[in-house]
């Protein structure tokens, strides 16, 4: 299962809107939905990323340590 498939799938597990993300993490929709299907170039680097997705994790209820475990490998 990539990142982006494991964002959307918790999310949705969530009931939560991109919208409803993006409000907590302030991280725009449109990056979320990218985010969504595996296109990290929106992020602004690794680094970043990686921050974004410990963000998203604890909005959307997942642990983040396996997130980012998961972006490093697929990347």
């Amino acid at each position: 299962m990539s990142v982006g498939e494991m964002l959307l799938g918790a999310r949705e597990r969530a009931g939560k809107s991109l919208e409803d993300v993006a409000a907590v993490t302030k991280i725009r929709p449109s990056i979320l939905a990218a985010m969504e299907e595996d296109d990290f170039s929106h992020c602004g680097g690794s680094v970043y990323a990686r921050g974004q997705l410990r963000s998203i994790a604890s909005v959307i209820g997942i642990d983040p340590d396996e997130l980012v475990r998961a972006y490093d490998t697929q990347e």
